[in-house]
């Protein structure tokens, strides 16, 4: 193709013209921003200047200063919203989860064909299975390092296919070894589970490594079928496995993503259970090993679990609530029925004192959940526990003594820290009757043959330094409402009728043999019943240091109770003269509370009209110029 000579010349001619006419146009913006300078220049120096108003501004108000927060830590600041996921992202996963799926299924055809068409032997499958997951491990690799390397593409869909990969090649890793100790037999127990966790360690620690979070939280998901193929109750070498879900949390102090926390937990609640379960399914029953083995790692798991979220604190509140209040109350619940009837069942208690010592560093809220359990965890080691002694209940007295001292402590315990919750008293009284309804049940049931052991009579006493306590430390119920505080009350008078009744019986066995059982069991229920009246007329009457509506509630608890007490119990129960004396004491003591409270009421009654009356005559005959607040003839000076 030929030019012509003209038009290139034309050309070069143009494109001289475009280049003087963009030099011109330059040279016009630069003349025409000088002069705008110039004017604006000139504009701010005719302007006069003038002083800025003062505007008054008030003092500030200084108010109270805000509450300390009592629970919890202060409200964490708004996580920012996520960008939302392109479709094109889901559909990639999509694929891959479902790629992952459909290989594991062709595998198995292939070889199941293989060995229909005798192409394959037990060897060859073992081999070719090897190949195949060392195969998807090292493309998990290149795929990922690859996805890193790259910058002119979207790489969110190349993470899922990163994430299947490596997660098949972890499920077939984990098939071969369960088909070379379970089917074939050729490798035993022991070397199977340890080369299980060997690979297990090795996948954690590349999801570590390369940041997948997303393979940590499959190859835990895949826990929940792992643990119970490998596991069994009379192989301990294969106890091992129990230990996945702890080092999935160990990877959740590098990887903190709540997902991987919130599985780990999940993980751990199923293994516990279903240990529990296998475990107890089988005919001889957990041994004293398996308990305690079992109880061990319920309570290191509980104890795990609260220490690495208090310590570590996901941005998810709903996931640090499961993994640190739910999760390891669960466990030591679960651990119950395999360490029910054997000393491992004691290892209850430590655990939750643990969690409260951990609460009372890091978490207040956990410091009263956990002291909650504590109160439940006495009451199953009190159900559960090997018999002592010859083997009745009413014998487990180091249970109920060690019950009610740690109950004395943490009464005290309630008054330093100003428990003002009604929990913490409801547990703790709910579980002192629970460990008393022994006691309880005889004291009512009419009978007192029971309650001549003197394993009685130490339950007895243990009750009345409990109570005793309580009422020394009753200013610690103040804040509670005031619903609770009666049925708090009516628990305690419950508990002193065990404890007197029990003393009475006891003492009327000893200086009379079986008379004077029965003897003492009737006049102990007799001095029951008077005592709460003669009480309720003291508190009514003649008690210090209480005000009018103190007293009149708390006389009018013992009272009711007193009353209800004669009517439904001891009408059919008691006979003779102690069920006279009941009755006739206690209407003499309602008589006096009904008319001395009417007489003490009535003096404070015309006192304080007698009082208002003189503050108004006093008011009335103030000269009117010297009322507070009237101003006076010279203005602006007012009368305080």
């Amino acid at each position: 193709m030929t030019v012509d000579p003209r038009d290139s010349m034309e050309l070069r001619l143009t494109l001289r013209r475009l280049e003087a006419a963009e030099a011109a146009l330059a040279d016009a913006r630069r003349s025409l921003d000088a002069v705008l300078n110039r004017q604006s220049e000139a504009a701010r120096a005719e302007a006069p200047t003038e002083a800025p108003a003062e505007v008054p501004v008030m003092a500030p108000v200084q108010g109270p200063p805000p509450p300390p927060l009592k629970y919890g830590k202060p409200a964490k600041p708004p996580k920012p919203s996520k960008p939302p996921v392109p479709t094109e992202t889901k559909v990639i996963r999509a694929v891959a989860v479902a790629g992952s799926l459909i290989t594991v299924a062709g595998v198995g055809l292939a070889v199941a064909l293989a060995i229909q068409m005798g192409l394959l032997g037990p060897l060859g499958r073992v081999l070719l299975s090897t190949l195949l997951a060392l195969a998807l491990f090292g493309a998990g690799l290149w795929l990922d390092g690859y996805r890193h390397r790259v910058t002119d593409r979207d790489t969110a869909g190349m993470a899922a296919g990163v994430t299947a990969l490596f997660v098949t090649s972890w499920l077939a890793s984990a098939v071969i070894l369960a088909a070379l100790w379970l089917v074939l037999e050729w490798w035993p127990a022991w070397a199977a589970t340890l080369a299980l966790m060997a690979v297990w360690v090795v996948f954690l620690a590349v999801s570590v490594i390369r940041r997948l979070e997303w393979v940590a939280f499959f190859a835990g998901l895949s826990t929940l079928l792992v643990v119970p193929t490998f596991f069994e109750a009379f192989t301990p070498t294969t106890w091992i496995v129990a230990l996945m879900p702890l080092t999935l949390l160990a990877v959740t102090t590098v990887l903190r993503r709540p997902a991987i926390r919130v599985m780990s937990g999940v993980a751990a609640l199923f293994v516990q259970l279903w240990l529990s379960m296998d475990v107890l399914s089988t005919w001889s029953g957990p041994t004293q090993t398996t308990a305690i083995v079992l109880a061990l790692l319920a309570m290191g798991s509980a104890l795990a679990f609260a220490t690495v979220t208090l310590r570590q604190p996901s941005p998810d509140d709903r996931a640090d609530l499961l993994t640190v209040f739910v999760v390891p109350l669960l466990l030591l619940l679960f651990a119950t029925p395999v360490a029910a009837d054997a000393w491992a069942i004691w290892l209850l208690v430590p655990a939750t004192v643990a969690l409260a010592f951990l609460g009372h560093r890091h978490e207040q809220l956990l410091e009263m959940v956990a002291v909650c359990a504590t109160a439940v965890a006495f009451v199953l080691v009190w159900e559960n526990t090997p018999p002592f002694g010859a083997g009745a209940r009413i014998d487990a007295t180091i249970v109920v003594a060690l019950f009610f001292l740690a109950a004395v402590v943490t009464v005290l315990w309630l008054e330093a820290s100003g428990e003002g919750r009604v929990w913490p008293w409801a547990f703790w009284l709910g579980a002192a009757l629970t460990v008393t309804f022994d006691l309880s049940r005889n004291v009512l049931g009419k009978s007192p043959l029971w309650l001549t052991d003197h394993i009685a009579l130490v339950q007895a006493g243990l009750i009345a330094v409990f109570l005793g306590v309580v009422i020394s430390r009753r200013k610690a119920l103040a804040p509670l409402p005031v619903w609770a505080q009666i049925v708090l009350a009516v628990a305690g008078l419950h508990l002193s009728m065990v404890a007197l009744v029990t003393a009475a019986t006891w003492l009327g066995n000893l200086i009379s043999g079986t008379s004077g059982m029965w003897l003492g069991y009737l006049v102990g229920h007799a001095l029951v019943s008077i005592l709460w009246m003669v009480l309720a007329a003291w508190i009514l009457l003649a008690a210090p240091g209480l005000s009018d509506r103190g007293s009149l509630g708390a006389g009018m608890v013992l009272a009711v109770a007193g009353v209800v007490k004669l009517v439904f119990f001891d009408l059919g129960t008691l006979e003779g003269l102690p069920r006279a004396m009941a009755f006739l004491v206690s209407g003499v003591a309602l008589l006096a509370m009904a008319s001395l409270r009417t007489r003490r009421a009535r003096p404070s009654q015309e006192h304080e009209q007698q009082a208002e009356h003189e503050e108004k005559r006093a008011t009335q005959d103030q000269p009117e110029d010297e009322l507070p607040g009237r101003v006076t003839e010279i203005d602006g000076e007012v009368h305080p």
